[in-house]
């Protein structure tokens, strides 16, 4: 028995320094080990870079579509739309149009099963599946696809169409009715394109005699301290510049005192005044008003 306990006795020791040596050994490699477990640092996109602008294209007018001509089915015009619609809507309608594509799955509401003629937004006419390319399905996946040539989105829907044989037909109306809303016959006109920086230095331009304008009244309002009608509305209003470009927006106000105070009241925060605008006694907005209107239609 003793001779048990002596041999327990050394066995303990053993397994204790092997216990020692394995912590000492984590330990050396914890800076390897932890350094592994590390989440990379995210790449933050670099902002100092240019970002390209859009490209200048000029406006044209698209050439004129026989909608009677294109709603009618031929095998070259499915054999297009089958390639235009391997390229543009498999991945979230499926190859088979049943709306099983991988990139549809995330999306809510489903894409559409065009094997189903069934709960369709705009419907399943010709005329209707055209809306819905050109217009796109608001809060939903659809976008818009008036990017695409008539004629291409055209022979897309006719290749949709032989998911299911019992597609409705169009009537004549509803395909003059498509012809007028979207002046098919006529030719679809296509604005200019500028560069957005461009458009945006325009868009300065136009409105610097109106911003000019804004800041010298404010100065004026600022400066005058002398006319009680100035020192009171600078009182009612946190952003005289907001205020006085709501009231020059906005003509209708000057007509009489209670025009004025309708307008200032409804959402008078985002007309640049204080909620207790309206508050002030009926002698003094009479002078912010006869103030503001000398003042604004000079």
């Amino acid at each position: 028995m003793k001779s048990f306990y002596k041999y327990y006795g050394i066995l303990y020791f053993v397994i204790l320094i092997l216990i020692i040596s394995l912590g000492m050994m984590y330990l050396d490699k914890l800076g390897f080990i932890t350094s592994a477990k590390l989440t990379p640092n995210s790449v933050i996109p670099d902002t100092t870079k240019p970002v390209t602008d859009l490209p200048v294209v000029k406006g044209s007018v698209t050439p004129p579509i026989d909608v009677n001509k294109e709603s009618i089915s031929t095998p070259d015009k499915i054999s297009k739309g089958k390639t235009l619609f391997e390229t543009t809507c498999t991945a979230c309608h499926g190859n088979e149009g049943k709306g099983d594509g991988v990139a549809g799955k995330t999306l809510n509401p489903p894409p559409r099963n065009f094997t189903v003629l069934t709960g369709w937004k705009n419907g399943p006419k010709i005329s209707q599946m055209f809306k819905t390319l050109q217009e796109g399905i608001p809060n939903s996946g659809m976008a818009s696809f008036s990017n695409i040539p008539v004629e291409d989105r055209f022979c897309l829907i006719h290749y949709i169409r032989t998911f299911n044989p019992d597609y409705p037909k169009d009537s004549p109306e509803d395909l003059k009715t498509l012809d007028v809303q979207y002046s098919l016959s006529a030719g679809i006109k296509q604005p200019n394109q500028i560069p957005v920086t461009r458009a945006t230095n325009i868009i300065i331009r136009e409105n610097e005699p109106k911003n000019n304008k804004i800041k010298n009244i404010v100065l004026k309002i600022q400066n005058d301290k002398t006319n009680r009608g100035a020192e009171l509305f600078r009182l009612i209003t946190p952003d005289i510049h907001k205020a006085i470009t709501s009231l020059l927006s906005y003509q209708k106000w000057n007509e009489n005192e209670t025009q004025f105070v309708n307008f200032i009241e409804v959402n008078p925060d985002i007309k640049g005044f204080k909620a207790n605008a309206v508050f002030l006694p009926k002698e003094e907005l009479t002078q912010v008003f006869q103030y503001l209107k000398n003042l604004l239609t000079q």
